[in-house]
């Protein structure tokens, strides 16, 4: 439900639903991440997480293409809605912890990932590019972001 008023008041701010084009929240994230990664002002954090959303999005829109000629706009917009809230639910959930619930957190968002592919991707390099040690983002990019964020928000209330 808040996911869906969110992309309401995404929508209607784009110049209400009828004015829409073809990828709206998708591009909009996009270009949203591209213009921190260009910005040589942007800070070292900002910079890795956005270049982050910007491999997720197009390791999805790539992926997508190669699986079918003709991708809902719909697909692109909820997946790039849901990887935003997924990224910034996560480092607002680690901030506010510290030492094992930390940790915790960082696994709890990980496994989401894993648990909810998108492909299931063989190529596994590519797919677990960010799962390195150090990366800001340990998230698979072969993931159904919309599910994982569902999967996120479901533990928090229990």
């Amino acid at each position: 439900m808040k996911r869906q008023f969110i992309l309401l008041i995404v929508l209607a701010l784009g110049g209400g639903l009828n004015a829409l084009k073809a990828q709206e929240v998708f591009n909009m994230v996009m270009e949203s991440a591209t213009r921190v990664v260009n910005n040589p002002t942007s800070n070292y954090t900002a910079t890795r997480i956005a270049q982050f959303k910007r491999t997720a999005l197009t390791y999805m829109r790539n992926k997508a293409f190669e699986q079918s000629d003709s991708v809902s706009t719909e697909f692109l917009d909820r997946q790039a809605l849901s990887l935003s809230e997924f990224t910034d639910l996560f480092f607002k959930e680690l901030l506010s912890h510290q030492g094992n619930e930390r940790k915790e957190c960082i696994v709890k968002f990980i496994k989401a990932t894993d648990d909810n592919p998108m492909w299931h991707d063989t190529d596994r390099a590519t797919a677990d590019a960010y799962l390195g040690q150090g990366e800001l983002t340990p998230f698979s990019l072969d993931t159904d972001w919309e599910k994982a964020y569902g999967q996120v928000v479901a533990d928090k209330k229990e």
